[in-house]
């Protein structure tokens, strides 16, 4: 039996609609941020469109939920965007209200008019059919189309960047930034590279705005790049490519600048998606979805069963405003790149290993609550960032378990253009690296270096600072820093930073076509010592006269020391070689009791068997040390 009130209600709602036709229209809603962006409402927004040919008057307009009344003489062009956010400083250009906020499950939200008249209702909710991904994934709730029914869930999506697109249009991505490189790729089937980049110049192949100068789009081939055939053609989904994006969008000598928006719709490639590789050598993959995916779920360098675990653990993501790769290790969740998280039109490089064929995305790869609160690093780690005016750079150490170190980390790849840098490389035997993984059963010396280079690669004299951050390392784990120039030994537990020159002008010799390592310029001039306590006394006073084996040895260019004294006193520690004559005096001062440690560079001598040999009053320990060049 039909309730008489409930058809009535129909009745005048149906009439409200039809009086006040939708003209602004509610358009996109991020109701519910991910935790990684900050608080749960701290980047709430609302962004409204006005989807007529004419210009509306919004005076006194408000909205059910939130406290804002637009005041008047507020009016907005035809096509023109107004974001409410919950905190005004998070999006460029937006209204901030003044009460109120989004419900993260779902609520009736309601535009009126000055007089109380509804102008825009939209009722949405975070589980199907509404689109589930804005409820923490990260993505906003966009509108498809602006003359469709905005309070139907079939006519709602959700953006492809993380955080939405609050103040531009829906179902598109923005450049930020300035003029260079991006890695991209294209998620959509059946698009071709024309879709995405015909608003913006190319060149150097068919269908670009000119055919002819250098090209600016390559794809990578293993061992090289090259250019792109024709910009109609349609990439392999889930390959990548490169883009240098000209802040000249017509070439016509005024710059139309950054951000760029580029808006492409359709439909995500279906998984699996898979892509054919080379084995033993770089891939430049690319996120086949509109989500962005998570790098620890795309099952890298597994336990053999999956064809994921023919690829080594990092992932590299170029970021063209710092200059450098933002690098991620799967295999210890750590890395420069965010929370291991690849946009959607983002590509990475990934290293095949043998066997590494094929690769495959599959819808598990997606990232669900995305984010890093559920990735920050238990293990010790050693971060070190250095700086040189306006540049910086940083290498992460991990240590973990001998049984838990699946891989060596992430290589310091060459960046892919040439500009004024800061470089910093952990050394894995003769491979620079950018994240380091190891095991502290034994001291280890870990060589590093850092330095500053011009657009030529040149390596010039330059100031830098460096220092570090501390996570997780026990007390039982000693971090020291040696300086091979100077002879400087720091406690990384005691000190913050140190700063020191470089006069060493050296220019490398590599193939800048091809993608690996940053080039080797010198012997690193730095070292970290981490000593785990067990070859460590407590630091008070010891019972007993002990000279340790030093470490490393044999050794090639430097060495620790450590010894043990019982009271204080005078201590003389001298080097001889294998004839008996002295080569050098390390230690000749009064020491305290308890543990001590040296470093002794020798650089300048000759391979060979030496003898150190300490001396405290009438006690003389001898060992021998094994120098091989």
């Amino acid at each position: 039996m039909c309730d008489k009130n409930r058809l009535i209600g129909f009745i005048v709602y149906s009439l409200v609609r039809v009086a006040y036709p939708q003209t602004i229209v509610i358009n996109e809603i991020y109701y519910n941020p991910p935790t990684s962006q900050g608080s749960d409402s701290n980047y709430e927004f609302l962004e409204i469109y006005n989807a007529s040919n004419a210009t509306v008057d919004i005076s006194g307009y408000y909205f059910s939920g939130i406290g804002y009344t637009f005041p008047s003489g507020t009016s907005m062009n035809s096509g023109a965007l107004i974001v409410l956010a919950n905190n005004s400083n998070n999006y460029s250009g937006s209204i901030e209200w003044a009460s109120g906020g989004l419900t993260n499950t779902g609520e009736t939200i309601t535009l009126y008019d000055g007089a109380g008249n509804t102008i825009d209702i939209v009722d949405y909710d975070d589980s199907s059919p509404w689109p589930t991904p804005p409820d923490e994934d990260g993505p906003s709730l966009e509108l498809i189309d602006a003359s469709t029914d905005n309070n139907t869930a079939s006519n709602w999506t959700y953006s492809y960047h993380t955080g939405g697109t609050p103040g531009y249009a829906n179902q598109s991505i923005q450049l930020a930034g300035s003029a260079g490189w991006r890695m991209m790729t294209i998620p959509l089937q059946g698009k071709s590279y024309n879709n995405l980049l015909s608003d913006l110049w190319t060149q150097g192949f068919t269908g670009a705005d000119i055919t002819t100068g250098t090209a600016n789009v390559y794809t990578y081939n293993g061992s090289a790049w090259s250019s792109i055939a024709n910009q109609a053609d349609i990439p392999t989904p889930g390959t990548g490519f490169l883009v240098y994006v000209f802040s000249d969008d017509n070439n016509d000598g005024t710059t139309e600048g950054f951000p760029k928006t580029i808006t492409l719709d359709g439909s995500e490639h279906t998984p699996t998606v898979s892509v054919t590789t080379t084995e033993s050598t770089w891939s430049l993959l690319g996120n086949p979805f509109t989500h962005t995916i998570d790098a620890d779920k795309l099952s890298l360098g597994g336990s053999g069963s999956g064809t994921n675990d023919k690829y080594e653990t990092a992932v590299y993501v170029w970021d063209d405003e710092s200059g450098a790769f933002k690098s991620y290790d799967a295999s210890t969740s750590s890395g420069t790149l965010a929370g291991g998280l690849i946009e959607p039109f983002q590509s990475f490089f990934l290293q095949s290993k043998s066997g590494g064929t094929q690769f495959d995305f599959k819808s598990s790869a997606k990232a669900i609550r995305s984010g890093v609160f559920y990735k920050i690093a238990t293990k010790p780690q050693v971060i070190i960032h250095a700086s040189s005016g306006a540049y910086t750079d940083v290498a992460i150490l991990n240590i973990s378990d001998p049984d838990q170190l699946v891989s060596r980390g992430a290589i310091k790849l060459k960046p892919v253009d040439a500009r004024h840098r800061v470089l910093i490389a952990l050394f894995d035997n003769s491979t620079p690296m950018g994240i380091m993984n190891v095991s502290l059963e034994e001291p280890i010396t870990i060589d590093f270096d850092v330095f500053k280079v011009d657009s030529n690669w040149r390596l010039n004299p330059s100031h830098i600072d460096l220092d570090w951050q501390l996570n997780n390392i026990p007390q039982n784990i000693s971090v020291k820093l040696v300086d091979r120039e100077t002879g400087k030994n720091v406690n990384l537990k005691e000190i913050d930073y140190i700063s020191f020159d470089n006069e060493v002008v050296s220019t490398p010799d590599f193939d800048n076509n091809s993608v690996g390592p940053i080039p080797r310029y010198r012997p690193p001039r730095f070292e970290l010592v981490l000593i785990p306590e067990t070859r460590l006394s407590v630091q008070t006073a010891s019972n007993r006269f002990h000279l340790s084996t030093a470490y490393p040895n044999p050794f090639n260019t430097s060495t620790t020391i450590e010894f043990e004294l019982p009271i204080s006193g005078l201590v003389e520690m001298v080097i001889y070689n294998i004839r008996g004559q002295k080569v050098v005096s390390i230690v000749n001062e009064v020491l305290s009791a308890g543990q001590q440690s040296v470093h002794w560079d020798a650089t300048k001598i000759p391979s060979g068997i030496y003898f150190c040999q300490l001396k405290m009053g009438s006690t003389v320990k001898t060992n021998k040390l094994a120098l091989i060049k």
